[in-house]
């Protein structure tokens, strides 16, 4: 069973990789969208 320290750890493990991923899908000229849809990441702006 996942305590709460390992569950806000993975947490931010999870969007240290989504920021990531974000980063890198800009660079190559990436879809956003499509990454966004992939990882269910919301965008407080719409794209």
């Amino acid at each position: 069973m996942e305590t709460k320290e390992t569950r806000k750890a993975n947490i931010f493990q999870r969007i240290l990789a989504d920021k990531k991923a974000i980063r890198e899908c800009i660079a190559n000229h990436g879809n956003l969208k499509q990454l966004a849809d992939e990882r269910r990441i919301q965008f407080a702006a719409p794209l």
